[in-house]
């Protein structure tokens, strides 16, 4: 395994870096001469056209049927060595020093800034990586993660297709969603064939994120102070605890936020590049999530009517626009009618919530903020949604007080900008109220839900920084005034991320520090870390990969562990069958699995392993066996029970491991009747209360 994990962790380094620089090579030919003389606006493209490449070579390989990593890795870098081709025969006017002189300006500008506002800077950066490290060291601990966003990538993964995931309630309807941000994660896991990197995928969109809030308080007139917008909503709580995740939240932010500062662009200089840009970015959000749908829609329909002049360039830039967007955005939704089902399977989610829970398509929504008004005002849920106080068992972390900047931003924007900006003021403003309005009417809030859709919101809240920060210096506040309101602002961001650090995150930290202090110590260490930065990066690099062994031999050996004690946002069900998915890791080997829970198949994906090893799925007991949810009646796969069906089933799949499972109170489900019935058939190898794993000792032999 010291090898696999050597060459798996050089194979993710080496997708990545394909994957940003031909990110950076489109930005170059699409900004053209715009990317030397605006280093934020490469950025920003740059980390959008390399989401946009991933995600797109995703969706065209999936959908023909061979989402192989050789595939995926070889089409990304012949579109890199294509795109740097390009650049020799035709160079685009991108600046002195060839290709990498914009990147260098990109270097400068940052560690300028950072420099200029070291405060906030240290701030930031140290929440981010107490954050990292623990990702870098636990594994998915998440719920949404481990229930369908690693089930869909790990799948994908095994199966080389983006067909919907088959199981029970309720992935008979997770497997329907859209996924682009599925599809960015399986590019996190494909090199390495493992979870050990995934918690990592959302560093790109977090920083993506921030970089797009400064670049719309620019554009709002903020030409001092963009960088305030940016940290400002990079340690938001709401997002520095999703950072280390498999939620899509801060990926739909991102991306979203990227587009609407393309369109603040675009509304005054009709450019082909800043139309390409806002497709990408709201097909990328709409392919991720139904919410980025909704948000795409408005933005589109504010940016359109609120642009002026030169409609002849404009129309074309539309239709452009909107090419680029369905390109990244309706897969999914297609692909479920293709399937036979809507387009969002509502049937689906209806069976999955459960009557007295299932949202119907109806404004507002039941069981929304609204429906729910007078509970939650009455027993203070909605404000403390908002101040990040969090319900026992959960490290859900609202905005905190700043949280009143957004409501403070959505009223006086319009009115503090003048005529100078008022079509920029107003796209922003609609934006904000827009996703309230959303917020408030549409999202599951009941049974505690609210704590964690504050997290909807996150464009809306890095939308009303850039405003705030941008109506702030137009207003003349002073540096001093400025500067401390944003310290203020992080330090109580800060002051909420109060989760248990472990011992593995501190000992870093501890190494780290003591490489600042003797730095800061030694004026001939500082010049030689300077003199040699190059070789030392390299060494770095190799130090990183070389170390991937250590890394995944205690990641596989803490696993079970962190599943049953640990948890990221807020605490899961997975502690109740931690230990046996443990027991698998240690002796599952590679033999598929048969998982199956009761009432509802909530977490499968655990049973596949670190390094993705065991083919584990939902294995169905009729006779028919369809191969989607949506074929049966009410998109329910559990009719028609045969025992004898069930093992020819499991048989057909080349089941080694059959893993039951209950919640508390519940009884295991009914296929333990059956084991029961065939001891021949069933060996018991492990047992807790919860937890029955049996080897099913078929007479076929497996492939």
């Amino acid at each position: 395994m010291f090898w696999l994990d050597l060459v798996g962790a050089a194979a993710t380094l080496a997708a990545l870096g394909f994957l940003f620089l031909g990110g950076y090579l489109a930005a170059l030919r699409l900004l053209g001469s715009e990317a030397a003389r605006d280093p934020l606006s490469l950025a920003i493209a740059t980390l959008l056209l390399a989401t946009a490449e991933a995600v797109g070579i995703g969706l065209l390989l999936g959908g023909l049927g061979v989402l192989r990593f050789d595939f995926a890795l070889a089409l990304q870098a012949g579109l890199t060595l294509l795109l740097l081709l390009g650049f020799r025969k035709a160079p685009v006017d991108s600046g002195a020093g060839g290709v990498d002189g914009p990147a260098r300006a990109i270097a400068r500008r940052s560690w300028e800034i950072l420099c200029a506002h070291p405060a906030l800077s240290l701030l930031t950066l140290h929440a981010v990586a107490i954050e990292a490290l623990r990702g870098l060291i636990r594994p998915p601990l998440s719920w949404d993660s481990l229930m369908y966003h690693l089930l869909l990538a790990g799948t994908w993964l095994r199966d080389r297709n983006l067909f919907p995931v088959f199981g029970n309630i309720p992935v008979n309807y997770y497997g329907y969603v859209p996924a682009n941000g599925s599809v960015w994660f399986w590019w996190w896991m494909a090199p390495s064939h493992s979870e050990l990197y995934v918690n990592l995928a959302a560093l790109p969109h977090w920083l993506l994120l921030g970089l797009a809030v400064g670049g719309v308080a620019r554009q709002l007139g903020a030409r001092r102070y963009w960088p305030l917008a940016s940290f400002l909503v990079l340690l938001t709580p709401t997002v520095i605890r999703f950072v280390a995740t498999e939620y899509v939240d801060v990926f739909v932010a991102a991306v979203f936020v990227a587009a609407a500062y393309f369109a603040l662009r675009w509304l005054r200089e009709p450019a082909w590049s800043f139309a390409v840009l806002i497709g990408a970015g709201l097909g990328l959000a709409a392919g991720a999530k139904v919410l980025g749908v909704f948000d795409s829609v408005a933005l589109a329909g504010l940016a359109v009517p609120l642009a002026r002049g030169a409609w002849g360039r404009r129309a074309g830039q539309i239709v452009a626009a909107l090419l680029v967007a369905a390109l990244l955005g309706s897969f999914f939704y297609l692909r479920n009618v293709a399937l036979g089902a809507d387009p969002l399977a509502i049937t689906c989610e209806e069976t999955s919530s459960g009557p007295e829970n299932a949202n119907q398509p109806t404004i507002p929504r039941k069981n929304s903020v609204v429906d729910l008004w007078e509970p939650m005002i009455r027993e203070g849920q909605l404000l403390d949604s908002f101040l990040g106080i969090s319900r026992p068992q959960s490290q859900e972390l609202g905005v905190g007080p700043q949280a009143f900047i957004l409501l403070l931003a959505a009223l006086i924007l319009p009115f503090g900008f003048g005529r100078e900006r008022w079509r920029e003021s107003l796209l922003v403003t609609g934006q904000m109220w827009a996703q309230l309005a959303f917020w408030l009417m549409v999202p599951f809030a009941k049974s505690h839900h609210v704590f964690a859709n504050v997290r909807y919101l996150i464009p809306a809240l890095g939308l009303a920084f850039a405003g705030s920060v941008a109506l702030g210096e137009k207003k003349g506040v002073r540096d001093r005034w400025m500067e401390g309101i944003a310290i203020a602002l992080l330090a109580q961001g800060m002051l909420q991320l109060h989760a248990e650090m472990p011992r593995g995150v501190r000992l870093a930290l501890a190494v780290a520090d003591l490489g600042a202090v003797a730095l800061a110590l030694s004026p001939g260490l500082r010049a030689f870390a300077v003199r040699r930065r190059r070789e030392l990066a390299v060494a770095a690099v190799a130090l990183a990969i070389l170390g991937a062994p250590s890394l995944t031999r205690f990641r596989v050996a803490d696993r079970a562990r962190a599943l049953g004690q640990e948890f990221t946002a807020h605490q899961t069900t997975a502690r109740f069958s931690a230990e046996a998915w443990g027991w698998l890791e240690e002796h599952g080997g590679h033999g598929n699995v048969a998982a199956v829970s009761s009432p509802n198949n909530y977490f499968m994906y655990p049973a596949m392993g670190t390094r993705l090893e065991r083919d584990v799925r939902y294995v169905n007991f009729n006779a028919a066996n369809h191969p989607l949810a949506v074929q049966y009646p009410e998109c329910q796969p559990r009719v028609d029970p045969s025992p004898q069906a069930w093992i020819a089933n499991l048989e057909a799949r080349h089941i080694r491991w059959v893993h039951l499972s209950r919640f508390p109170r519940f009884d295991f489900p009914l296929e333990r009747q059956w084991v029961d019935a065939n001891p021949r058939l069933f060996a018991l190898r492990y047992a807790d209360d919860g937890n029955l794993i049996y080897e099913f000792l078929s007479p076929q032999p497996p492939p």
